[in-house]
């Protein structure tokens, strides 16, 4: 259809014409900027990314947390054709180079304050633009934050290939780009549905039919009396689709929280033009816990949305209650999404059934299929699958992953695999089960052991590794076992060198919390690590 056919940014463009230019598209600590300035600041952005030659199909690496620059930066590589290479901001230093070296980035929009990690990138002739949360912030914040941040910063040398982001918003003129749907929009890394970390490539025809049907949901476009608290961050689909992308085309403020912390949530919520919330479990737990969810404040919520994980009954329970002893009480409504397919089913309002996982969004079809992708009657298990107009392309340069996890129906539909196993009810409700890998969350975030365990390999004297999770006071972590050289003294001191060397290489979410070594682990018959045998075990201990 035409109304999707087209970038992203032409879309939120169109989307947000009945608004006034003055209409805010974000809340920063207070700091706004009008759709009309908005508009304006992308393209001039985009114009500074053309002028280094960056054009359709290039891919462009945004590596920041929720802050302005991230929206703009992210719609400007959008607007010019480009790729947004979304990554984590706390990925090492070595990961990144490798990571953007495999995919052949042209440029990096970076945090200043994380510069110092990326030693390689001076001896690099890539374009490199550094953000600082102080370009957007209000006057009452940018004294006292440059003054925080003077002694990680102090050291960077600008020049005409490291620049400051504030530098390149003047003087440059953008070009309209020739934009399809179907074109690549965002690489986003993903375990995906097999639990092997690979990069999901998204187009611009996916994320704005995600905007439209989200926005049908809740039963129309707003305007900025109302926003959306933006904790989740951009490299997750849920941040980027619902938190920004949704949010501005519907007409509503991104109320951006940087680093999340339960107390200054509260106040956030309480301060800012908050109708709406979206986050995973633990995230509400906390809010809950931290003794400043309630009061009158709480009664201008009208939606709260749960995923990332499963929803536990304890969990709803505390947030329902507080909600109605403030006078609102609205339902916690647990959903579901992937990477791979975007936010595909959830409770509503209206449309809610405990212990579910709601029902399929508008344009969202769910079934449930066996391992020869026959489907099955309702209330029987096996996989979750979904055709959809959000669903991804496919994986990048994975074409036999591909395979694997696309199928076609009788009618020659294509359907996706979610790796998740559940069932469906008669009215059509959806179930969920168990993740048929061993994908593990940790606050939220996928964690995949796999790539864990080859890390902890590698080190020094590791014979084999295995990571199972395990779960204390309704939270997940991670038990690593090792098996190290008999020759080798497994103290403190090797400990210590052993979690630095995971730190380096991999994100803080993948640290075990505990690492027990031991001179042998339960193998299977072809040699690898039995790790159901080795839960088992741990469980039974």
């Amino acid at each position: 259809m035409a109304k999707f056919d087209k970038s992203m940014f032409a879309y939120l463009i169109e989307e947000t014409q009945r608004l006034p230019r003055t209409n805010k598209v974000w809340d920063f600590f207070g700091a706004s900027v009008g759709i009309g300035k908005f508009i304006d600041i992308v393209k001039s952005f985009a114009g500074y990314l053309q002028s280094l030659g960056i054009g359709k199909g290039d891919n462009v690496v945004l590596c920041l947390g929720n802050i302005p620059n991230a929206i703009v930066g992210f719609y400007a590589i959008n607007s010019i054709g480009a790729v947004a290479n979304l990554v984590h901001p706390l990925i090492p230093g070595e990961a990144l180079k490798k990571m953007s070296e495999e995919m052949d980035s042209k440029a990096y929009i970076l945090f200043d304050e994380f510069y110092h990690k990326y030693k390689w990138l001076d001896d690099s002739e890539k374009p490199v633009i550094l953000c600082s949360a102080s370009d957007f912030l209000p006057a009452l914040f940018k004294i006292p934050y440059k003054l925080y941040i003077r002694n990680k910063v102090k050291d960077i040398k600008y020049n005409s290939r490291v620049v400051r982001f504030r530098d390149t918003l003047n003087g440059h003129s953008f070009a309209g780009v020739d934009i399809k749907g179907d074109d690549i929009a965002v690489y986003m890394h993903s375990g995906g549905t097999t639990g092997v970390s690979k990069t999901v490539m998204l187009s611009n025809d996916a994320f704005n039919h995600l905007a439209d049907n989200v926005i049908d949901l809740i039963g129309g476009g707003v305007d900025d009396s109302e926003g959306m608290l933006m904790v989740l961050p951009l490299f997750h689909n849920f941040g980027l689709g619902i938190c920004m992308h949704t949010v501005i085309c519907g007409g509503g403020q991104a109320v951006m929280m940087p680093k999340f912390n339960p107390k200054g949530a509260c106040r956030l919520v309480k301060r800012a033009r908050v109708t709406y919330i979206a986050g995973v479990p633990n995230m509400y737990a906390k809010m809950v816990a931290s003794g400043k969810f309630k009061g009158k404040y709480l009664r201008k919520l009208k939606n709260c949305y749960c995923g990332g994980e499963k929803l536990s009954d304890e969990v709803k329970r505390a947030f329902e209650d507080a909600m109605a002893k403030s006078g609102n009480p609205i339902k916690l409504c647990a959903g579901y999404g992937l990477t791979e397919g975007g936010i595909c089913c959830v409770n509503t309002m209206d449309i809610h059934k405990e212990g579910t996982l709601g029902k399929p969004v508008k344009n969202n079809h769910f079934a449930v299929v066996d391992e020869n992708n026959n489907f099955l009657k309702p209330m029987e298990r096996g996989m979750l699958v979904l055709t959809c107009n959000t669903m991804m392309s496919g994986y990048y340069k994975a074409e036999e992953l591909d395979k694997e996890v696309f199928f076609f129906d009788a009618d020659g539909r294509k359907w996706l695999k979610t790796g998740d196993i559940g069932y469906m009810d008669e009215q059509g409700y959806v179930y969920f089960v168990d993740r048929l890998k061993r994908m593990v969350k940790i606050s939220g975030i996928n964690v995949y052991p796999q790539e864990i365990e080859d890390c902890v390999n590698k080190f020094d004297s590791v014979v084999r590794s295995c990571v199972i999770p395990y779960e204390e006071s309704g939270k997940t972590y991670l038990k690593l076992y090792v098996v190290a050289d008999e020759d080798v003294e497994t103290n403190g001191e090797y400990e210590k060198r052993l979690r630095d060397y995971i730190s380096e290489n991999l994100l803080k979410y993948n640290m075990p919390r505990v690492i027990i070594f031991k001179q042998s682990l339960p193998l299977t018959q072809i040699g690898k690590v039995d790790f159901r045998k080795l839960q088992s075990e741990d469980r039974n201990t």
